[in-house]
């Protein structure tokens, strides 16, 4: 089992013909994640906290009928939490604004007090690592990182962490906890004013990561392992939506390596071949949820079937 740990919430998307109207999707990039790895054939549960009125119904039964286990889920009489999405581009992606106090994501992170009997991996991201929950995901993290493989993308929402000189030692801290990170571009630049990707993404990999990756819109991804640099360019698509495209890089990512028994407590870290392989299969899965509208993360087969093309 892969545990993925962060915030479910409802997407409010601006409806493209309508003015002031606008679309509730279900969302939250851990949320994507989940359910993104699960479609790719991976088992999976979700750490979280749901609302139980109707908006949370919806979450908790779409996470059930992509075959997430909800074990670990907490729900709440407090409302759903909100996001407003504003359009990006292909290389920023979306901007949020989020309502998130007197909700359901206001109170105690469900994390395990011992690590579950079968649970080979964690993955933490987004706001809900570096908010108010953020000393929960480190002390998880502590706990799952000698007995299996622990993965983190900060996923950086600076209208949620305005604040870059308090996030990014957090952020830092989890890095360093982490076997694998993963960032976009767009986070990098946030935390790191006036550095290069590759700068950055090679101080994390020397403070412990395996490896550690950047997305970068269309010009696809690049990764530090070790010493050595790795770049895939992104597949050439017509792009309706950017929502969900970054989780849907992280929940392939993450099903590549499952597939190659590279997750859990005595997987061997990968080669340079290896991560090239997982990263293009990564590109591949984002490109084809850039071609639907909202998150919708592909199966394993249309990915293999996209890789073929």
């Amino acid at each position: 089992m892969i545990l993925i740990s962060g915030e479910a919430l409802i997407d409010l998307i601006p409806d493209p013909v309508k003015a002031n109207a606008y679309d509730a999707v279900l969302g939250g990039s851990p949320y994507n994640v989940a359910i993104g790895l699960s479609r790719l054939g991976s088992g999976t549960a979700f750490v979280s906290r749901i609302s139980a009125d109707g908006n949370g119904e919806a979450l908790a039964r779409a996470l059930a009928e992509s075959g997430v286990d909800l074990g670990m889920v907490v729900r709440d009489k407090r409302p759903s939490t909100l996001a407003f999405v504003m359009r990006g581009t292909a290389k920023t992606g979306s901007r949020y604004s989020f309502y998130l106090d007197g909700t359901a994501y206001d109170g105690h992170w469900p994390f395990p007090t011992e690590w579950p009997k079968g649970g080979r991996h964690l993955h933490v991201g987004s706001f809900s690592a570096v908010e108010r929950h953020g000393q929960a995901v480190v002390e998880a993290m502590g706990v799952a990182h000698p007995v299996a493989t622990v993965s983190f993308d900060p996923n950086i929402r600076p209208f949620v962490t305005p604040d870059r000189d308090a996030v990014r030692p957090l952020v830092e801290r989890q890095a360093s906890l982490a076997h694998m990170v993963k960032a976009s571009e767009e986070d990098l630049e946030w935390l790191y004013p006036g550095r290069s990707i590759e700068e950055s993404l090679s101080v994390w990999t020397k403070m412990g990561p395996r490896f550690c990756a950047a997305t970068l819109g269309e010009r696809g991804a690049l990764a530090i392992l070790g010493k050595e640099r790795i770049e895939v360019a992104a597949p050439r698509v017509d792009v309706v939506d950017t929502v969900g495209a970054g989780d849907s890089f992280m929940s392939a990512l993450l099903s590549a390596m499952d597939r190659d028994a590279a997750l859990g407590e005595n997987a061997i870290p990968p080669s340079r071949g290896d991560l090239e392989r997982w990263l293009r299969f990564a590109a591949t899965a984002s490109a084809i949820t850039c071609m639907r509208k909202g998150s919708d993360p592909p199966t394993r087969a249309e990915v293999e079937a996209s890789l073929k093309s």
